[in-house]
């Protein structure tokens, strides 16, 4: 005697948002390798006539925390916490560094960290140029000197077709580093949200020239 097949039907479960997740997972995925293709694809260390620009190291701390705690700087950045302690540099150094998203540049002067210059990776976004400059090396053309160098190592690479910049409108001093090394203003808004809130902000950008 035979025995009968038993047909086994598989239920497939649509969950609310399911498929939307995954599609959004994929895309973070996405994102997330092609931002450290294009993060990876900067050299490691530039070097101008006076200045060179290389990853922060931990010996960087001490620098870090005696520039950055500065309320005349931090209060012209979004990100810049205030006081700015050792546990925040150790952070920037070992944490805020390594991210695929972030591609930060100590300058140094003679081995000595003097800023920070670097780039923000946004989904869908042109990568942001970001920095920030010691006091008392103000006035001395250290960051043109630096971001002019940065921006035309991202140039040679061919993955930075258009990068953005944001400065507060009142900073007339980092609104001229940026139209020097070649940003156009494009608009002018105010910040929503943050310790600059309500601050009218300029923001930037800058094509890659043809030539380069």
């Amino acid at each position: 005697m035979k025995k009968a097949k038993t047909e086994i039907e598989e239920t497939v479960v649509f969950r609310p948002g399911g498929t939307d997740r995954a599609i959004r997972e994929l895309a973070q995925a996405t994102h997330r390798l092609t931002t450290r293709r294009i993060r990876d694809s900067l050299p490691g260390r530039i070097a101008t006539k006076r200045l060179v620009l290389r990853a922060p190291i931990r010996g960087d701390v001490p620098d870090l925390v005696r520039l950055a705690d500065n309320k005349a700087i931090a209060e012209k950045l979004v990100r810049l916490p205030s006081p700015y302690t050792r546990a925040d540099a150790v952070g920037f150094v070992e944490i805020f560094a390594q991210r695929p998203d972030e591609r930060p540049y100590a300058i140094t002067l003679g081995d000595r960290l003097i800023g920070v210059i670097g780039f923000t990776f946004f989904e869908g976004k042109p990568p942001e140029l970001g920095y920030w400059l010691g006091e008392p090396h103000w006035g001395k053309g250290y960051m043109t000197e630096a971001a002019r160098a940065l921006i035309e190592a991202a140039h040679r690479t061919h993955h930075f077709e258009l990068i953005a910049a944001r400065a507060l409108a009142d900073n007339a001093g980092s609104l001229n580093v940026l139209e020097k090394v070649g940003f156009k203003r494009v608009k002018q808004t105010r910040r929503e949200a943050g310790k600059i809130k309500d601050r009218p902000t300029v923001s930037l950008e800058l094509v890659r020239p043809r030539w380069m």
